[in-house]
């Protein structure tokens, strides 16, 4: 043993000399700003290996491999230019890096993973923080409006709170869903568009986030991009990550803001004495006896759009602390929402707490957490497509005549107006008669533990859960026509398990060969719950839905549960040569329990190639092209959002009266037709792109021409009426979308004291029925309730999805083109319609289609401009070629058929005097569903605008102050439209698209001013 020993000791001090040589070849030293601030987190690689190592917090780095003495290093880090610095012996590198001015460096967020931008081979828009902030907004979906090219959001309820519509390049569908998935820090989430039935809920998915905790939003757009999520990636994707922890020094931020929110266009609607003289009109043309033979006795002149509305405040405060060390790294924010509407009793709330963690247990495991709790509530005034109760249509047609108390202090009643609808409520008595209130509580929180195996290898497994819990109140008012005080509760709870497990492996083959590929496995279920309970007749209103053992008539109690599971196996790998060409090929296949026995499991393959022109000899010396790129892709994904249990038979529970005694018992019975063949809507997608980069990045553009066809797609056909069903749901039919989208950004000017930086998009979408389930090739997209009681959108092969359709105007008649007409009832006056089919007769054959409620074009321009210390931006935002159905006009631009209040433009009717007249006659003709209820919706809005302050560092003299700034912003200042209702982007059937373009009593639009602040310590 003693010899053992003494022969080690020997070589051991042989060849330490060699050792410590070895060992000194590696290199060392420190990476700062061009401040002369320290940066962590900088990746440095020894370039054509795998070696590398990241700097500590002190930006100080150790690569202690004796290769690196004859090599390169590469410096990269997000937000910094990538630098490469050949070694030549030195032991010690000190760098400066610069902060990147081009996108091109930036760390893009993708389906699992992420990558460079300039390495992207996919359709992929992003929306940087900084854009966000420049729109102080509750809910971050409006800060997507007019910044991304192929991207619509449309506010379908302009509620706080309300929920929004997305299309990602037009839709996919008829009957499925048209909103794309959201991934929220790694979490898949849907949004559930639906009825407010205690079943389903209209949620904004967004709603429970803060918009100041995002750090990035990414679009992505093409099947290159999406395929990766198969079954749910034909509507795209939008991935949302929020802020996360930095090592170093601790910091904290905090945002308060405050407005108020005005109508930005008010509806010009008729006096006292000018509702009497047209009700007065309208009498002598029928020959009836006048109304109002003394208008003296009618002493009130409401403006009830002035009554039911009001500039409503709104304050946003949040609270965010962050830092860490080389391995624990914290983002915690807290914030409070309280946003009243311009609608009285209509507003949202919302307190939000998130919490994301990055621990480094060892070298090898890493520990993220994400954790968002947040509670809801948002109070909603009644603005249903029963357009009788909708609080702002009741406000319309309401008489300016009728008083809004009677003398003994009760409500009047609009039916002892003598041309009122007896149907009609009293505005006020409505508004606050009728009481909705949406309260949720909302958990989503994920963990995602990776462990890196070997160089280039690791292994992700994610878990998380989202939990919602859902209840809505609603009580209708002993005031509210037709209610004896009713009242019910709706609770449920939407619960979402996610298990991901994600390997990916990262390589290099010497200096040329990048390969990375990515594999996995992932399980997702969803479990809804529902409860609801009601009462009526209530003796008093004092209880509202608190005390539903009040109400002395119960109704039955009904309760649900549904479930569905999505199991999936997904790849990607990337292959790059020399960073000229690009290769990305994907695949997944899902399986999910919502189809039928043979089609429960769905390939969705997609391949991608790109190739980076600049890179080539023949345009590296091009100084003025900073990078160029050409990449084209194809693949398929597809839509599972058909509802849970489609493919199967169901029962339904009923009550009815059985036997000799009468007794009401339960039974059973079928409520739908099973269909076992059932599956999913597949969308394939062909992609091509240019991305180009000049001056030194100063100058970006992006091009791209995509082509989408949709097959399968739901359909109800009709079934023979002894089946006892309405229809039986099949997959026939197929969409067209294809398109043109462009963006450019510009650093016009950049100075130390000046810089002006312009952002511009367009896109053109032109989507086409191509086939319908039906031998007809067509079917209606459904009745608007009364009075139109009609469909007014068509889905036709050949035609946009749910365009316009109606009859044809044409003029007045006159005395002489009355008598003997095809209108054999018609009076001098009264509105003409064309016989388009030349029968001799105005029947429903006279019908075709009138437009289409989807935009042609979308455009957006947005520029910020900082002098010194002070920043201006500003955001336009427009849409060109689409319609809105204004079936408001039904009642307050008909001419008085229906007694409601009318627009001051009516006041321009036909008379023997007035032959160009723009209205009818008043008279009691009931109009058709024509051209002249569908408007051009066309606009042009100055979205948002903002000036802010930035104070110097320093200037209060307060050492721990690290920044400070004050802004004052407006949004929706302008619009340019010719449209006469509220606002042009409307929707007040949600996000069907079925029924769309709709304008039926919608929640007007706000505009809204404010302040804000802003500091960090």
């Amino acid at each position: 043993m003693k010899i053992k020993n003494t022969i080690v000791i020997l070589l051991l001090t042989f060849f330490s000399p060699l050792i410590a040589a070895s060992q000194e070849k590696g290199v060392h030293g420190q990476v700062k700003s061009s401040k002369g601030e320290t940066i962590p987190n900088i990746t440095v690689k020894l370039k054509g290996t795998n070696t590398l190592t990241r700097t500590d917090m002190d930006g100080k780095f150790n690569l202690n491999v004796a290769a690196a003495q004859n090599g390169i290093l590469i410096f990269s880090g997000v937000s910094w230019t990538t630098q490469e610095v050949a070694v030549n012996g030195k032991r010690q590198i000190n760098i400066v890096l610069q902060e990147s001015t081009s996108e091109l460096d930036g760390v893009v967020v993708i389906g699992y993973g992420t990558k460079l931008r300039k390495d992207l081979t996919g359709a992929v828009a992003s929306i940087p923080p900084k854009a966000i902030k420049e729109m102080p907004v509750v809910s971050a979906e409006q800060a997507l409006q007019g910044r991304l090219s192929g991207v619509q959001v449309i506010q379908t309820n302009s509620a706080p709170g309300g929920a929004i519509s997305i299309r990602i390049r037009g839709g996919n569908s008829a009957l499925g869903g048209n909103e794309p998935l959201y991934v929220i820090d790694g979490f898949p989430v849907y949004s559930n568009v639906g009825t407010n039935d205690g079943k389903t809920q209209a949620q904004n998915p967004l709603a429970s986030i803060n918009p100041n905790d995002i750090a990035s939003m990414e679009v992505l757009k093409d099947a290159s991009a999406t395929a990766i999520y198969g079954a749910r990636g034909a509507n795209g994707v939008v991935i949302i990550t929020t802020n996360r922890g930095k090592a170093g020094k601790a910091k904290l931020n905090f945002e308060s803001n405050f407005g108020i929110q005005t109508i930005r266009h008010k509806i010009p609607m008729l006096n006292g004495k000018e509702y009497m003289y047209i009700a007065n009109t309208r009498a002598k043309n029928l020959g009836t006896s006048l109304p109002y033979p003394d208008a003296s006795l009618w002493t009130s002149n409401n403006d009830w759009q002035d009554l039911i509305m009001r500039d409503a405040p709104f304050n946003n405060y949040s609270l965010s602390a962050s830092g860490g060390n080389e391995n624990n790294q914290y983002n915690i924010s807290g914030n409070w929402a309280d946003q009243s509407g311009i609608v009285r009793n209509s507003g949202f709330k919302r307190g939000a707490i998130r919490i994301n963690l990055d621990n480094k247990i060892n070298a090898k495991l890493k520990l993220s957490t994400s954790i968002t709790a947040s509670k809801t509530d948002n109070q909603q005034a009644r603005t249903s497509l029963d357009i009788y109760g909708g609080i702002v249509y009741v406000g319309l047609v309401a008489p300016p005549i009728a008083p809004i108390y009677k003398e003994d202090g009760s409500y009047y009643k609009l039916g002892n107006i003598p041309t009122a609808d007896p149907a009609w409520d009293n505005p006020i008595a409505l508004l606050k008669g009728y009481q909705y209130n949406v309260g949720v509580n909302r958990f989503l929180g994920n963990s995602n533990l990776t462990y890196s195996i070997i160089d280039g290898l690791s292994l992700s497994v994610r878990v998380g859960i989202d939990n919602q819990d859902v209840r809505t109140d609603r009580y209708v008012g002993r005031d509210v026509i037709g209610s004896p005080g009713s009242a019910s509760i709706a609770n449920s709870n939407a619960v979402s398990y996610l298990n991901e497990n994600i390997l990916n492996y990262a390589t290099q083959f010497g200096d040329k060969h990048k390969f990375d590929v990515t594999t996995g496995f992932t399980f997702q279920e969803d479990i809804g719950l529902s409860v609801l309970a009601s009462s009526q007749n209530f003796d008093t209103d004092i209880y509202g839905t608190n005390n539903l053992g009040a109400g002395s008539v119960s109704g039955s109690p009904t309760s649900g549960k549904s479930k569905n599971t999505l199991l999936s196996f997904l790849g990607r790998a990337n292959y790059s040569y020399d960073s000229k060409y690009y290769l990305t090929v994907s695949a997944r296949s899902d399986g999910s329990s919502r189809f039928g026995f043979g089609n429960k499991w769905g390939f969705f393959p997609s391949a991608a190639l790109a190739w980076r022109l600049s890179a080539e000899d023949f345009l590296k010396e091009v100084s003025w092209v900073s990078d160029f790129k050409l990449r084209a892709s194809v693949g398929k994904t597809g839509n599972q959002e058909i509802g849970n249990y489609n493919s199967l038979a169901r029962l339904s529970s009923i009550r009815t009266i059985f036997g000799a005694d009468q007794s009401s018992v339960i039974g059973y019975a079928m409520t739908n037709m099973p269909n076992s063949q059932l599956k999913w809507e597949t969308t394939t997608q062909y992609d091509a792109g240019i991305e180009l980069s000049l001056f030194n990045s100063r100058l970006s553009i992006l091009v791209d021409y995509y082509v989408k066809h949709t097959n399968d797609l739901l359909a109800n056909i009709p079934v023979p009426l002894s089946t006892g069903f309405g229809g039986l749901l099949v997959n026939s039919g197929s969409i067209r979308n294809k398109g043109f989208e462009f963006s450019a950004d510009a650093t016009v000017i950049k100075k130390d004291d000046f810089k002006w930086d312009v952002r511009a998009n367009f896109s053109k979408n032109v989507g086409k029925v191509h086939e319908v389930a039906l031998s007809s090739g067509q079917f209606f997209g459904g009745n608007i309730f009364s009075p139109i009681d009609a469909s007014v959108n068509i889905i036709k092969e050949g035609y946009p999805l749910s365009s316009f359709y109606g009859y044809v105007t044409d003029g007045l008649w006159d005395a002489n083109q009355a008598t003997g007409s095809i209108m054999p009832n018609a009076k001098a006056g009264d509105q003409r319609y064309k016989d388009l089919n030349g029968d001799g007769r105005i029947t429903a054959d006279d019908r075709m289609v009138l437009g289409q409620p989807d935009p042609k074009m979308l455009y957006g321009l947005s520029s910020t401009l900082a002098y010194k210390n002070f920043e201006f931006n500003f955001l336009l935002y427009g849409a060109y070629g689409a319609k809105v159905f204004n079936a408001n006009k039904f009642s307050i631009g008909d001419a008085f058929a229906r007694g409601a209040n009318q627009m001051k433009e009516v006041l321009d009717f036909w008379t023997p005097e007035n032959l160009d007249a723009k209205y009818p006659r008043p008279s009691n003709v009931n109009p058709l569903v024509s051209d002249r209820f569908f408007e051009d919706a066309s606009f042009l809005r100055l979205r948002n605008v903002q000036l802010n302050y930035n104070f110097p560092e320093k200037t209060f003299g307060i050492n721990w102050l690290s920044s400070l700034s004050i802004y004052v912003s407006a949004q929706n200042l302008l619009t340019w439209t010719k449209y006469s209702g509220f606002d042009p982007e409307v929707s007040s059937t949600g996000g069907s698209d079925l029924r769309k373009g709709i304008d039926v009593g919608a929640y007007p639009a706000a505009k809204t001013f404010s302040a804000g602040l802003r500091f960090g310590l």
